[in-house]
């Protein structure tokens, strides 16, 4: 039988259930009298003893009457002023005794049968599974990127990142300074088919089979497509030394085209 609970939040809804539970108890106890009462005198049946007061009054108070005070008076006398030695009402002594068990209870609960994660415990366990939460947004936003809304980033780190998946696919092609070699100079305005994020994102994606350049879409991520994408973009610019000569048209940003009309 498995009696861990995983949170503070569980073990305090066993509590309430708990109370929950011997509340109702005590609430059928007293139905139950009441019940048995009602029944004597709906049949006329007289009890052959001195009736007494239900049990669940007791509960709530245990005084003597003002007319036997003379049985519980102490002898001491301060002033003219005596004390009567009542008891304490038996709630407060039965809520009393239930923080002694519910404080053994969490002593052996979170200390040495640990069904229940201490505080440290319970917050790394709640860090990891929101983690998992998030790199599991995270993967499902990466695969939804295509050339249709992808953005150039302009962040140091998925610039990096860009720059280690080029070292790691591009350079045999394209040179380590973006420079050209079997593939086109990445550095100048000159393209073949377009400059823009959306274009670079495309041609990475489905490649040009009939100039050599394989789809990379089966083996790069749609975030890591984006990432190496913006690091060639990046570079825009850069004259690298023996750069291969410009091949394609000049590529102007839309921005650009729009304000020279």
């Amino acid at each position: 039988m498995n009696l861990q609970l995983k949170t503070g939040e569980e073990l305090f809804l066993v509590l309430i259930m708990g109370l929950l539970l011997i509340f109702s108890l005590v609430i059928l106890f007293i139905v139950l009298t009441l019940f048995v009462q009602v029944r004597q005198i709906l049949t006329g049946v007289q009890p052959d003893t001195q009736p007494t007061d239900p049990f669940w009054k007791k509960w709530f108070d245990n005084a003597v009457p003002t007319t036997q005070e003379e049985t519980i008076l102490l002898d001491h006398n301060y002033d003219g002023i005596r004390e009567l030695d009542n008891h304490l009402p038996p709630w407060w002594v039965g809520l009393f005794y239930g923080t002694i068990v519910f404080g053994l209870f969490y002593v052996v609960n979170y200390h040495f049968w640990q069904w229940s994660p201490l505080q440290d415990d319970e917050y790394q366990q709640e860090m990891a599974a929101a983690k998992v939460e998030v790199e599991q947004f995270q993967a499902k936003q990466a695969n939804s990127i295509s050339e249709a809304n992808v953005t150039l980033l302009t962040e140091a780190s998925a610039l990096t990142k860009g720059k280690e998946i080029y070292a790691a696919n591009c350079v045999a092609c394209h040179g380590a300074a973006l420079e050209g070699g079997v593939g086109p100079n990445l550095t100048d305005v000159y393209w073949l088919h377009g400059g823009g994020i959306q274009d670079l994102f495309k041609v990475v994606k489905y490649g040009v089979p009939e100039k050599g350049m394989i789809a990379w879409q089966a083996t790069l991520k749609p975030n890591e497509i984006q990432a190496v994408s913006s690091y060639i973009l990046s570079l825009q610019g850069s004259n690298p030394a023996n750069a291969k000569e410009p091949q394609g048209e000049e590529y102007k940003p839309a921005a650009d085209v729009a304000a020279q009309m």
